[in-house]
């Protein structure tokens, strides 16, 4: 299923795969992916070929296959390791989800546009501030091949997970003052990562029947979504109102268009991929800081740590490209995270022991 890590190969990401003499520029980019990939004993990206990935996304599909995709994770409805497919997965509901819900936030401000009607805001900022980061969390449910993580509970974290890291955050915020002054706006990966990632661990205290890598890092992107989405739109609220109460709603729009437009390449994946980690460690075990030590976690954690530190410094790039190469570090992680989850199932349905024993646990 996976790419074999000890031949030392790395995957044609922009291409079909085949063999092609390889500039030296492009050979470098191979070898930066598949450092990336790499960090915390990743094992590369495995079969992902981004010409592949969203293949299916421009497909038609029907609504039994919409319902199929969304009714997992129950007694009934979660296959047997026997069943589980092991093909890399091509996800496709996302894209009709967030097609869908960014028609929801322009009719919104069409309508607002139209009408001067002030009970359109609440609307409008609701849709644009969780329209992509939930579609983006969908992307990470349809990576779940296991298909043992039902709906509500993925719902549950990015309401619960929003509020919990947010208030972890503002606690940590509070008493980091010294941290603040020295890093300023830096601080926040110092700060928001632990908090998601703490939220994430409480929330989840005592369900262990979500064991598998690629569970954590659904789960992960689940809190991250609720933390993204409610932060933006308390920002939409304050650059909306910040003149004298009157609502400016074009400023409004404009930071919910730019965070909705980098929300997937930050703190979703970023708590999608410190999740994942977790899970890699803990390994359907009870939490214990002692997997802090363990490079498997710490490593690619503290990258997107640094992702996002660097993410809100002064620091930038013509184009954007600050933000373009950061996300593209982070969900190189994440695919590399990806690989290792499918390993994982793949192993299982061989019939090897991929969790301690109940002795162990």
């Amino acid at each position: 299923m996976a790419q074999d890590p000890t031949d030392g190969s790395t995957p044609e990401l922009f291409s079909g795969g085949e063999k092609k003499d390889a500039s030296p520029e492009v050979s470098s980019l191979k070898k930066v992916v598949s450092g990336i990939a790499q960090i915390g004993g990743g094992e590369g990206l495995g079969e992902f070929r981004l010409n592949e990935f969203f293949k299916k996304a421009f497909e038609k599909h029907t609504e039994d296959e919409v319902e199929a995709s969304l009714i997992v994770g129950t007694s009934t409805t979660t296959p047997a390791i026997s069943e589980v497919d092991l093909s890399y997965p091509q996800p496709w509901l996302f894209f009709r989800l967030a097609t869908a819900s960014i028609i929801l936030f322009y009719g919104f401000v069409f309508a607002y546009n139209q009408f001067n009607n002030a009970n359109l805001l609440p609307g409008l900022i609701i849709t644009g501030s969780f329209a992509v980061p939930i579609s983006t969390v969908f992307l990470f449910f349809e990576l779940n091949i296991r298909r043992n993580v039902p709906l509500w509970q993925v719902m549950r974290l990015i309401f619960f997970g929003g509020i919990l890291s947010l208030f972890f955050a503002l606690i940590l915020f509070e008493n980091t003052d010294f941290l603040s002054d020295s890093m300023g706006a830096s601080v926040a990966g110092v700060v928001e990562e632990p908090a998601k990632l703490a939220a994430l661990v409480v929330l989840m205290r005592g369900k262990r029947n979500f064991p598998y890598i690629l569970n954590g890092l659904l789960l992960g992107a689940a809190v991250g979504c609720g933390f993204a989405a409610f932060e933006s739109a308390g920002y939409a609220l304050r650059y909306g109102f910040e003149f004298f109460g009157v609502a400016n709603v074009d400023a409004m729009v404009d930071v919910i268009q730019l965070r909705g437009l980098l929300s997937p390449f930050a703190h979703i994946v970023w708590t999608a991929v410190a999740g994942a980690a977790l899970w890699r460690v803990m390994r359907g075990r009870k939490f214990d800081f002692s997997f802090c030590k363990v490079k498997e976690f710490y490593a690619p954690f503290l990258s997107v740590v640094v992702c996002h530190a660097v993410w809100n410094s002064d620091f930038q790039l013509p184009f954007m490209g600050k933000y373009i190469a950061l996300g593209l570090v982070a969900w190189i992680l994440a695919l590399s995270l990806v690989n290792l989850g499918l390993r994982q199932v793949a192993d299982e349905k061989s019939g090897k022991d991929i969790f301690p024993s109940s002795a162990e646990v």
